[in-house]
């Protein structure tokens, strides 16, 4: 009787951390972790009572919660890269080439090598464009220098 108690009491707490975190401001990212840590949570609790083939369902189910799970951060991923590369006017690879796939739910995500492509057209970007004010701040540093020993000097002597 006791037990049971206690685990509908968790259950409820369980809920409602649930419910209480989606409320907090916080990166999708932290969201999708904590959404595995507590499918693992009731999962394994889940499994550890059953026996045979309910232990096999269970273990499919757990194995395709997980399979959302990771589709999802795959696609917060995938936007992520997709805003950057908008940014530094980099083209993405076309929906129709290999890098990119269609998961389960039908969203669409970038493959690993696609979305390490997308990375490395963006880093050359950002260093492309580095390469043209870095100089220019680089001089402009040396001259406030330059500038500030000139006053000194010329104050001392």
């Amino acid at each position: 009787m006791l037990d049971s108690a206690e685990q509908r009491r968790s259950q409820r707490l369980d809920w409602w951390m649930v419910r209480f975190r989606r409320k907090l401001p916080l990166p999708r990212a932290w969201h999708l972790r904590r959404d595995v840590r507590h499918i693992n949570k009731i999962y394994v609790r889940f499994i550890a009572n059953a026996t045979g083939q309910e232990r096999e369902q269970l273990a499919a189910e757990w194995a395709f919660e997980k399979t959302l799970i990771d589709e999802r951060h795959r696609g917060l991923e995938t936007e992520r890269l997709q805003r950057a590369a908008d940014r530094f006017y980099v083209p993405l690879p076309l929906r129709a080439s290999e890098q990119w796939e269609k998961g389960p739910t039908g969203t669409w995500y970038l493959t690993p090598e696609g979305a390490g492509q997308v990375r490395r057209a963006i880093y050359e970007e950002r260093k492309r464009r580095q390469e043209i004010w870095v100089p220019w701040i680089a001089a402009a540093v040396g001259v406030i220098g330059a500038l500030t020993g000139l006053i000194l000097a010329a104050k001392r002597g």
